[in-house]
């Protein structure tokens, strides 16, 4: 009984799955997708980069959550718009530009924060990285 049951579940996740998803898209779609973010390319590596680097520095700047906050919460708020960013410019989306603008403000903040801890390697890596993500989203217009 418990076998059946389980079954039936499991063929409905399937069944859906196939209905929401096209298994294979055409060939032709992924082309002009792909031709219509080569535009972002560099920005869209800046910004997985980045959320690399501020998921590190937060994650070392946890063991002092009293002294670090500030740096934390940055971080947290980057790796958040970026994220954001890097979805709506895999879209081709008409919003990826206004996003990026509020994105390179963010990630300017977090670096000029992590700026203040030189000794700090993740910190120092962070702040790298959102100075990278803070000019190539800046130059987007």
């Amino acid at each position: 009984m418990k076998t059946s049951i389980f079954a039936i579940i499991i063929l409905g996740f399937l069944a859906m799955s196939f209905n929401s998803h096209p298994i294979f898209p055409s060939k032709v779609s992924f082309e002009k997708k792909s031709l219509s973010i080569d535009k972002y390319k560099e920005c869209i590596e800046a910004c997985n980069s980045c959320i690399l680097s501020c998921k590190n520095c937060e994650k070392s700047c946890s063991a002092d959550k009293v002294k670090m906050a500030k740096c934390i919460q940055l971080c947290q708020e980057s790796v958040a718009i970026c994220t954001a960013s890097v979805k709506l410019m895999m879209l081709n989306s008409d919003h990826a530009k206004e996003l990026c603008a509020t994105c390179a403000k963010v990630c300017d903040r977090c670096a000029t924060e992590c700026e203040k801890y030189p000794t700090m390697k993740d910190c120092k890596d962070c702040a790298t990285a959102c100075r990278k993500v803070s000019k190539l989203c800046s130059e987007m217009k």
